[in-house]
């Protein structure tokens, strides 16, 4: 209780400091980009200083034999964060969980994921031969979805159940971000209940294993294993949508290229809010932008990179770590994009990762001409979406619902 009370008075000192040095720059200066009002740059500014708080910056592994990395991102995790919740005009949700078990996998589908076999290999042994391993999920469906199914269905109709309220039913799978190392499907109610109203469709959210603690490839092995739980279920590969932010992008992309290696269908199409794709490299937007974005992304050189502890946590970096970084299911974006679902991108013109972005596009247009759309929104940052008052945010989630509904 003391350190929660301790951590609470500390953040409270940062929003305090941080106010009065922003609103003093506002009023001065004007806003630090055009389309920013006060609360947005305020809102930024105190996010970003609690995040630089929250977590020590490293440029390179000199001192890593100094770092706990398991306890820093521990820290991160633990932090008090209050649970949105959904009043009943908003939408409703169900929490439920699907067994690992369940999915019909065995070492031998994994044989031609490439270097990351044993990987894989080793995360199936486990489930198979280990205590029954339960993967969380959240079915979310907002009101007016609700009223629409219940006036087409029947009023008794179970909206939170897992499984096709009718043949040919579309659904979407959100995958949350948070740097794969915090976040999970509560975090995101209040986004996903938006797509589900705008969309007209339910939602389902995967709680998926965090690193470091659980490194790569378990959180892509558990949205894998939900995918399919999906298809056992009962709906139709390309009735399905999967959508994700920031890592959760990263994992939706790495999903796409998995189901393709495994032989499994391919989603009917893909969402991606602000994806990591390339978890190799920094590129120059990293440098550019680092003074408008909200995320405070480590080279990935340091120690404390989210890439670094997604793939090898604690491990020294070398140049056979980045080359096996680049693998298309840790680095999407060098994945084969030949006959690929269709896909919308949108993102910030001044998030740190337009560049990787931008790249990503091109390279899905490059062998699947006219299958992607990416939006950039005018001095917008990572994940936009979620601050809800910006007509930016009003905007792109139509657009996705607008998307999902054409698909």
């Amino acid at each position: 209780m003391i350190r929660i009370l301790c951590e609470v008075a500390q953040a409270a000192y940062i929003a305090l400091t941080v106010s009065i040095a922003s609103t003093w720059e506002y009023v001065w200066h004007g806003p630090r980009l055009p389309k920013w009002d006060l609360k947005f740059q305020l809102t930024r500014d105190i996010m970003h200083s609690l995040i630089l708080a929250a977590t020590p910056q490293y440029k390179d592994d000199r001192d890593i034999d100094k770092i706990n990395v398991y306890a820093i991102a521990e820290s991160l995790q633990n932090k008090p964060i209050p649970e949105p919740k959904l009043s009943p005009g908003e939408g409703s949700y169900h929490i439920f969980s699907v067994p690992a078990q369940q999915a019909s996998v065995n070492e031998a589908t994994f044989k031609n994921v490439g270097i990351h076999q044993d990987r894989f290999q080793q995360l199936c042994r486990d489930d198979l031969q280990g205590a029954e391993r339960q993967i969380g999920c959240e079915m979310v469906v907002a009101a007016e979805t609700a009223r629409q199914l219940k006036h087409m269905l029947g009023a008794k109709s179970d909206l939170l159940a897992c499984r096709p309220l009718y043949p040919e039913e579309k659904v979407l799978v959100y995958i949350h971000g948070g740097g794969f190392i915090v976040g999970n499907a509560a975090s995101c109610r209040q986004l996903v209940c938006r797509l589900s109203r705008e969309a007209g469709v339910r939602v389902l959210v995967v709680d998926y294993r965090l690193a470091p603690q659980n490194p790569f490839p378990a959180p892509l092995y558990d949205v894998y294993i939900a995918y399919l739980y999906l298809l056992q279920q009962g709906f139709m590969p390309e009735r399905i949508v999967v959508a994700g932010d920031s890592a959760g992008g990263n994992l939706s992309l790495a999903l796409v290229h998995l189901a393709q290696m495994t032989k499994a269908p391919k989603p009917g199409g893909l969402v991606l809010l602000s994806p990591l794709s390339d978890a190799a490299n920094d590129l120059p937007s990293c440098q550019r932008n680092r003074n408008y974005d909200i995320l405070a992304k480590q080279p990935v050189e340091s120690p404390l990179a989210y890439t670094r502890l997604y793939y090898a946590p604690g491990q020294r970096f070398s140049e056979q770590m980045r080359h096996e970084m680049a693998d298309l299911l840790v680095s999407p974006v060098n994945g084969d994009f030949a006959m690929f679902p269709p896909t919308l991108i949108q993102c910030g013109t001044h998030e740190v990762l337009i560049d990787d972005i931008i790249k990503l596009h091109a390279a899905i247009q490059a062998q699947s001409p006219e299958t992607a759309v990416l939006e950039q929104y005018q001095d917008m940052l990572h994940v936009f979406h979620v601050h809800f008052y910006r007509p930016e945010s009003i905007q792109a989630v139509a657009g996705i619902g607008r998307f999902i509904r054409d698909l």
